[in-house]
Parts: C-alpha cells; sequence; structure tokens
C-alpha cells in the first residue's frame, strides 16, 4: 500500500494543515496469500515488498526442516509490458578504485653554518652565511583495487531461514511521484480495478528444491494495484 499526503505549514496557527490524501494498493490474486494466517504444511513463504517509488522486492523463507535451494536462473520478474527478466544476472560487474600517494624526500644544508664551524671568516664566510643548498625528489605510488561481482545462479536457504532474491525491479505507476501527480490534476478519486483492468499488473515466478537440485518446484505470485484513490481541497 502506498499513501501520499499534501500539506502545507501555516506560520499563523503553527499547525500541519492537509490539503489532499492519495491511496493506492496492491493485492494478489492468489486466494492462499489472502488469508489472514500462512498454513503450518506450507513449503515455501514469499513476501512482496513495495517501495515508496515503486521498488519491487521479494524475500523468500524456507518452511521446512531441510535446505532449500532457490534457482535464480529460472526465477524471473514479468512486468506490465509482458517481459519477464530473469533474477539471473550472468553480466559480470568490473569496479576499479586508484588511490594516490605522493611525497617528497630529501635534505637541505646550510653553508653558513658549515663555514662557521670550519673556522672560515671574512668575505667567504659573509657570503656563505646565507646560502642554503638543497636536495629534493618526490615520489608518487598509485594503487589500484579491482573488484568483481559475479552474480550466483542458485542460492540455498537453511531451515526456516529467509533470504533476499537478491535484486530489485520497478512496477510502472505505483509510487509517491504517481500520486502527487493525481493530486495536481485532480481534486477527487475512487477507482477500484479488478485484476483484468488494473493499470499496474505484474507476475513473480519462483524456482525451488528442497531435495538437494533433484526436482525443482515453481510458485507464481500474481499482483495487481486494485484501488486510486484521491481527496483533495
Amino acid at each position: 500500500m502506498l499513501f501520499c499526503t499534501v500539506g502545507i505549514f501555516s506560520s499563523c496557527t503553527n499547525y500541519l494543515q492537509v490539503s489532499g490524501v492519495a491511496y493506492q494498493s496492491i493485492r494478489t490474486k492468489n486466494p492462499v496469500a489472502s488469508r489472514s494466517q500462512i498454513p503450518a504444511e506450507a513449503t515455501i513463504i514469499v513476501s512482496c515488498y513495495v517501495g515508496e517509488n515503486g521498488e519491487f522486492d521479494v524475500v523468500v523463507q524456507n518452511n521446512t526442516d531441510k535446505m532449500m535451494t532457490i534457482d535464480r536462473t529460472k526465477s524471473f520478474f514479468r512486468n506490465q509490458n509482458g517481459n519477464s527478466i530473469p533474477y539471473y544476472d550472468p553480466t559480470v560487474q568490473v569496479r576499479t578504485q586508484s588511490t594516490t600517494v605522493s611525497g617528497q624526500t630529501g635534505a637541505t644544508v646550510n653553508l653558513g653554518s658549515i663555514a662557521a664551524a670550519a673556522g672560515v671568516g671574512g668575505r667567504l664566510g659573509t657570503a656563505l652565511g646565507g646560502v642554503n643548498v638543497g636536495g629534493s625528489k618526490g615520489t608518487a605510488t598509485t594503487n589500484t583495487n579491482t573488484t568483481y561481482y559475479i552474480d550466483q545462479p542458485q542460492v540455498s536457504i537453511a531451515p526456516h531461514g529467509q533470504v533476499s532474491m537478491g535484486r530489485t525491479f520497478m512496477i510502472e505507476g505505483i509510487g509517491v511521484s504517481i500520486l502527487k501527480s493525481l493530486a495536481m490534476t485532480s481534486t477527487e478519486m475512487n477507482n477500484v480495478y479488478t485484476p483484468t483492468q488494473t493499470y499496474a499488473a505484474c507476475n513473480l515466478c519462483v524456482s525451488y528444491s528442497i531435495d538437494e537440485g533433484k526436482t525443482y518446484e515453481t510458485i507464481f505470485t500474481d499482483l495487481y494495484s486494485n484501488s486510486s484513490m484521491l481527496l483533495s481541497k
């Protein structure tokens, strides 16, 4: 669910006055997920989270006493356009960072002090009194660190443990920016959508195994926005 409150602060009354409230809600077509309690016999629990900007994240929980394997190559997210995007990304990402450390080394000698120590006087000693002779050199060392990020095709979950699917997708038409635009163009709205009428429908597929990868099962989750409401002054 997403809420957006549009308000102004009045310096006279020192109260926050709300000028509009917008609301969106997201539901699933899965009848099991609509229950108030998760069945005790459930093998896998998939929790979906939608952020304020439409970010879609998934956390999978192993509800058994066995090790569970998630195959990310066969798990995917399907957006509103019907495009399926796998959770596994075979692209190797490389990040390089370089740091440079520099400094100077050397010595400076005052010939005046040497002339005085040697007993040199007269014009020569006076001439050497204000002369500094020195030598220095600069050094620079560059350290380069390269990190390779390689995606994992499979993820293991301990008994009754949970893990994130490790990739965030975006649901178009959902988020605070959409709610703000509704508040700017409308004064009142109360729309209720069916799964076939919704403007923000997406699907999730998670492939998992509880027999050490010998066989795999799939669980599907269909999500859609079932309401869009607005009330503003």
